[in-house]
């Protein structure tokens, strides 16, 4: 799916609240996302332990002046209420203002909170005393969950030391999802060591009362001695262990979600942590059955609460549909937003999903989720510019996934012909899913042919297998998304594209992060020097990384695509000599 440019990972980019630090944190390190790299080996048993037991996180010590503290205080104090204060702080945990949240949870702590109207108790513990640092937004996430995203790291510290709880928000993503997507390595190894240091403490105070705690699906469950009986404690979520392979209802584990960063250290925490046992990293990880009868509905950003948990239900069981207007911010274009096109992409569960990659290119199942570059490119096809070059143009993506540049290609434009392709089966069949589905909105019936998506087909291609390739066909346009994760495939790559395209006017569009991706700047190197000229080479617009929901649903865009704001990304364009 999808990261997901040094804007932080928030909704929106306005800043961070009215308390804000004098000296603060901003480490909003741009996130690498589908980053197929092969599955590092753990290390052997003897060194794959740290020999120092975890610890407990503390406070950190502060970054601003004594008298300046004094005044983030004062305007603490000032905030109105439990409520305001809570929304203030999950603002600053967001921009890492980490000496405003000491200020919060040093005043509004221990305060009261009256009984709401609609008797919402979600920040409420059993003696009616709010938990401050662990309020949510409307999504159920967290100021940790928000400081994770952004690789705060010091705000991080903070919140644990105060005694935030690592729960899930309503898409099953937990603060360790985030800060492993996003590739921040030292607040994966804040969490890990805190609440498993958090764990052994509380295992070592209730084994001397005759009973041991064990794991089972990372939850704590306590066994009585001498009787076998098993019981789950649920009462203290903070105690319960750590678990780097509970998935999201995206089939996601924070594991994957490490893998797809590309970041070697955050990846290494994960594996050398305990809950990664080669047992359930092997075993017991069955593909999920995904019913196209019962696909989620498409995302309206409708905030009733009973078609909310019905829509998570779906999603995570059968994948969910997101309807994309890439053409929403953009200034150049005068039309009302149901005038515009829109392209309705159906996102499953990756299967085998802490295993993604396989040991094969046909195992890779990453591509049955979005990654950002793929909606940063499909920004740059809807512009009018584009959708005029390509009139009339024949089309082909590479590494497609859930095809959405192609398909944006299709619905927007009058290209000649439109070639979908990827490898895995079952991705490939999940492409063909999409084209019907578009086929489908555009002339409400199989039997009409005026559809804009008509010319659109799937192929399967093996780059290194030329027979693979589309017959007698020489290609005005190849397009391709973040492909390039390691230096070997530099020469594959090169070869399929130059194997594709027309050799007298054929041009490669290229999509990717600026920084992160091992092999990148010598595959940019080798196309300018080698058969083709760069006759493109910009940064993205900051338009091509606004929320591209058609409903315009800021949360739904942060909870799916989180790192889209905060990458930056560079367009390309390859033309033949």
């Amino acid at each position: 799916m999808s990261n997901t440019a040094t804007k932080t990972k928030a909704a929106s980019t306005s800043g961070g609240g009215n308390i804000k630090s004098k000296s603060s944190s901003n480490n909003s390190n741009s996130n690498p996302k589908k980053n197929p790299k092969p599955k590092p080996k753990k290390q052997p048993p003897n060194t794959q332990k740290p020999t120092a037991p975890p610890k407990l996180a503390i406070d950190p010590p502060l970054e601003c002046t004594k008298s300046d503290f004094e005044a983030l205080l004062g305007d603490a104090a000032n905030l109105s209420n439990i409520d305001e204060a809570s929304t203030e702080l999950l603002d600053c945990a967001r921009y890492g203002e980490v000496d405003a949240c000491r200020a919060i949870l040093d005043v509004w702590s221990s305060c009261k909170k009256e009984e709401d109207n609609d008797n919402d108790n979600s920040n409420k513990e059993d003696n009616d005393t709010i938990s401050i640092v662990n309020s949510k937004d409307a999504s159920q996430s967290t100021s940790l969950h928000k400081s994770c995203a952004n690789g705060h790291t010091s705000t991080v510290q903070l919140l644990l030391s105060r005694g935030a709880i690592h729960e899930a928000n309503d898409s099953g993503n937990t603060p360790l999802h985030w800060a492993a997507g996003s590739g921040h390595a030292k607040c994966v190894k804040l969490l890990l060591d805190h609440y498993d240091a958090l764990w052994f403490s509380s295992s070592s105070s209730s084994s001397s009362s005759g009973s041991s705690k064990k794991m089972m699906s990372g939850k704590e469950v306590e066994e009585e001695e001498g009787s076998g009986n098993k019981k789950q404690n649920n009462n203290n979520p903070s105690a319960s262990r750590i678990d780097v392979l509970t998935k999201n209802n995206f089939g996601r584990s924070a594991l994957t979600e490490g893998f797809a960063s590309g970041d070697t250290k955050t990846v290494e925490h994960l594996l050398n942590h305990d809950s990664a046992e080669e047992e359930k990293l092997i075993g017991g990880l069955d593909k999920k059955e995904v019913g196209e009868e019962e696909a989620g509905e498409v995302a309206t950003g409708n905030d009733s609460s009973s078609n909310k948990g019905a829509e998570k239900k779906n999603e995570k069981k059968n994948g969910i549909i997101h309807e994309f207007d890439f053409l929403r911010g953009n200034d150049d274009v005068e039309s009302e937003d149901d005038e515009r096109p829109s392209v309705l992409i159906r996102e499953l569960p990756i299967a085998h999903a802490d295993d993604p990659f396989g040991q094969a290119p046909i195992e890779d199942t990453t591509g049955l989720g979005i990654w950002c570059a793929s909606l940063v490119m499909s920004r740059w096809l809807a512009s009018p510019s584009m959708v005029q070059k390509m009139q009339n143009k024949s089309i082909l993506e590479l590494g497609a996934g859930c095809g959405i540049p192609a398909l944006t290609a299709a619905v927007h434009g009058t290209p000649k012909s439109v070639i979908i392709t990827d490898l895995n089966p079952d991705t490939m069949d999940n492409v063909r899913y999409n084209i019907d589905l578009n086929n489908k909105k555009w002339c409400g019936s199989d039997d009409d042919e005026t559809t804009k998506a008509t010319t659109t087909t799937a192929s399967s291609i093996d780059w290194g297998d030329e027979s693979t390739y589309p017959s007698n066909k020489k290609l005005d346009y190849v397009i391709c998304s973040d492909c390039i994760y390691q230096k070997d495939i530099v020469p594959l790559l090169k070869k399929v594209v130059t194997g594709l395209l027309d050799p007298n006017h054929g041009s490669f569009l290229y999509v990717a992060p600026e920084g992160g991706r091992d092999g990148l700047p010598e595959f940019i190197a080798a196309m300018k020097s080698e058969g083709f000229d760069c006759v493109y080479e910009e940064v993205a617009p900051d338009v091509y990384r606004e929320n591209p929901l058609k409903s315009g649903d800021e949360e739904d865009c942060f909870l799916h695509f989180h790192e889209l704001a905060s990458t930056v990304y560079v367009l390309y364009e390859f033309q033949r000599r």
